[in-house]
């Protein structure tokens, strides 16, 4: 009897292969993610007549995926019993689901269900597999491609139709079900932004030799009663008037979950969420971490904490740590948030064989934040100090740490600045030297990537693994620009535009209220041919709207669009052409090569083209090359030292003062 397993991506297949190898008549084979998509079967809008159908059939991108395709075909008759093995989410169950059901003709299979890829976890779950699919992830993954098909594809046609009746040609835009108001909570944010008004406001300090106080009132709102103070205070004696010490505890952290690890990789290594997750994607495919894409913060302990910490333990990085860590009670702090499939994000013990730098950034923070969960309560010691200088107050705040504990586990991730905390007496009398700044308040902080992705989780929008795919949607289309993230004119006006037209489509209580129904569905407490029917009626309004405004919409969007060509021909425009002297020199990208490159305005009059590092920012210099007299351009990648280009002559010069 042969048993044929599915893996979802060859990596994850010779794994398997490797953990089951003295299993008799079993096969594996991968998939590359999804072999199946939607494809509509009618053109126009709106059209909820869908099917699935390979990918290779729907996009020239998917075309290497037909290999995979057609190995599995060759099985069909050979396999007895189906083994799903894809990940255990929702997007693995339709994976799975459309391999068993479109390719082998089956109604069902058994089910593999793990959290690490490990032989250990896999020989575990394949004798433990349950004898079929995960039909509420199933029926809630399939329910979420259709809802995004229905909004995406519906919708962005509606848009590109009224776009193209106002500029008689086509224009690629799109929206969709989570992108809309996700761009709108941007979008408000960003209008506080150009809205805000500074205030000025004066701060008076009494600087001691041993630290800085303020002025109790903190904010001065009027210059003359912040002078008058200043001069009655100028430069006398402070008087300690109180001292009053406390100690804080510092609580562990609690486990990661993938956007607390979006989170942080950006705090401390300002890698985006959407890199963390590649990232963390490639560590899970190479056992060397659990499952990434989880929104749980807890570890149980059939996990096995101290067979993790013993196998640590043996990796010369982390060998001290270990073995403290073992000496603990090993009770780790757990958080809140519970995800049914998968536990938090945690290391699995298997020993890299090798890392790129920012896989081992990722993998290193990872082990570090599974041993800080484990570590003592740290301690600081805070120290309120208030003084009277001529009868004003002043007030100082001073901490230090007193016990590490856990941050000693998660060094160097998390440091507190800690200050000599002075010996005073309370009457007694020090000298100080006063001044008094003027600054201007300032308006709300913009979103960062990984902020951003925070505020969806927090308003439910989007999921745990598309949220950072969401954001990357938006840069590409050109709707948002910059870190942190700033709106462009072309965003602001899409907002806008369906505001005042379709204000569903940028609504966060209509995406939320499906999130939901996504989630009872895969409870098993909604059908999802409910959920489907309601969309389909409110996408039927939609684009009925957008149709009635059509006219409206289009000229406003084809405004905004060509504003911001022209803003992006500016910023990609480096210099003038030195060899025709009448075009400019701009940035292109190639989608047949995929390469970024420089080449004159003036094209076809003037061919001039040039290759460019297909990293980094490029800033033209007034600096001139000692070879052949050009212009030289700067280019900074990150976390890179800043070097200097001859396009001309292909001269690289590294600058020794970034």
């Amino acid at each position: 009897m042969t048993q044929v397993i599915i893996a979802e991506k060859p990596s994850a297949a010779r794994k398997l292969e490797s953990a089951l190898k003295g299993q008799r008549d079993v096969i594996v084979v991968p998939a590359v993610g999804h072999l199946f998509g939607l494809k509509g079967i009618k053109r126009g809008y709106p059209v909820f007549d869908v099917e699935w159908k390979p990918t290779f059939e729907i996009s020239k991108s998917s075309a290497f995926s037909k290999k995979y395709f057609l190995a599995m075909k060759k099985l069909v008759k050979k396999a007895d019993e189906l083994i799903v093995a894809t990940d255990y989410d929702i997007e693995g169950e339709v994976i799975g689901l459309n391999i068993v059901r479109s390719l082998f003709g089956k109604k069902d299979a058994e089910r593999m269900k793990f959290s690490t890829l490990t032989a250990h976890d896999l020989q575990k779950a394949y004798f433990n597999r349950s004898k079929t699919l995960d039909w509420g992830q199933a029926n809630a993954g399939e329910a979420r491609h259709h809802l995004d098909w229905f909004y995406g594809i519906n919708l962005s046609k509606a848009v590109m139709s009224a776009l193209s009746k106002a500029t008689n040609s086509f224009q690629k835009l799109s929206i969709g079900r989570v992108q809309g108001p996700a761009l709108a909570l941007l979008a408000k944010r960003e209008l506080q932004i150009r809205a805000f008004v500074s205030k000025p406001y004066w701060n008076i300090f009494a600087n001691f030799k041993f630290g800085q106080a303020i002025h109790k009132e903190k904010q001065f709102w009027e210059q003359k009663k912040a002078k008058q103070i200043f001069e009655k205070v100028r430069d006398q004696h402070g008087t300690v008037s109180k001292i009053e010490k406390s100690l804080q505890q510092i609580l562990p952290p609690v486990p990661f979950d993938l956007t607390s690890l979006q989170m942080e990789a950006w705090r401390v290594f300002r890698i985006s969420p959407k890199a963390t997750l590649v990232l963390a994607q490639k560590l899970y495919t190479a056992a060397y971490i659990s499952y990434p894409r989880t929104s749980s913060q807890r570890l149980p302990p059939q996990i096995g904490y101290k067979k993790i910490l013993n196998a640590l333990s043996r990796n010369s990085n982390y060998t001290k740590l270990a073995k403290y860590v073992l000496t603990t009670s090993l009770k780790p702090r757990q958080g809140g948030k519970i995800d049914p499939a998968h536990p938090a994000i945690y290391p699995t013990g298997e020993l890299p064989k090798k890392l790129d730098p920012d896989e081992f950034r990722i993998y290193d923070l990872i082990v570090k934040r599974f041993f800080a969960v484990f570590g003592h309560a740290g301690e600081r010691e805070l120290t309120n100090l208030e003084f009277i200088i001529e009868d004003e107050p002043f007030v100082m705040n001073l901490s230090r740490t007193t016990k590490n504990g856990w941050l000693d586990l998660y060094a160097p991730y998390l440091r507190y600045k800690d200050v000599k905390i002075p010996s005073l007496l309370v009457g007694k009398a020090y000298a100080q030297k006063t001044t008094i700044e003027q600054k201007e308040t300032e308006p709300p902080a913009r979103y960062t990537q990984a902020s951003i992705i925070k505020e969806l989780e927090k308003r439910n929008l989007g999921t745990k693994a598309t949220r950072a795919n969401i954001i990357d949607i938006l840069y590409q289309r050109g709707y948002v620009f910059g870190a942190p993230i700033q709106v462009s004119d072309l965003g602001l006006t899409i907002v806008d535009t369906f505001e005042k037209y379709s204000p569903q489509i940028v609504s966060e209580e209509l995406t939320r209220n499906f999130e939901l129904d996504l989630e009872k569905i895969r409870a098993n407490k909604i059908k999802k041919e409910t959920v489907l029917d309601r969309a389909k009626k409110i996408v039927t309004q939609l684009t009925t709207e957008i149709d009635l405004h059509k006219e409206k919409i289009g000229k406003e969007l084809s405004k905004a669009l060509e504003k911001t060509r022209e803003a992006e021909r500016k910023k990609n425009t480096l210099m003038k052409c030195q060899k025709c002297n009448k075009g400019d020199l701009r940035v292109l990208y190639s989608r047949r090569v995929r390469k970024r490159f420089l080449a004159c305005s003036g094209y076809p009059d003037c061919k001039t083209t040039f290759s460019l590092p297909q990293k980094g920012n490029l800033t033209m210099l007034k600096k001139k090359c000692e070879k052949c007299g050009a212009n030289l351009i700067k280019v900074k990648a990150a976390r890179k030292r800043a070097w200097e280009l001859c396009i001309n002559c292909g001269v690289m010069i590294e600058n020794k003062q970034e």
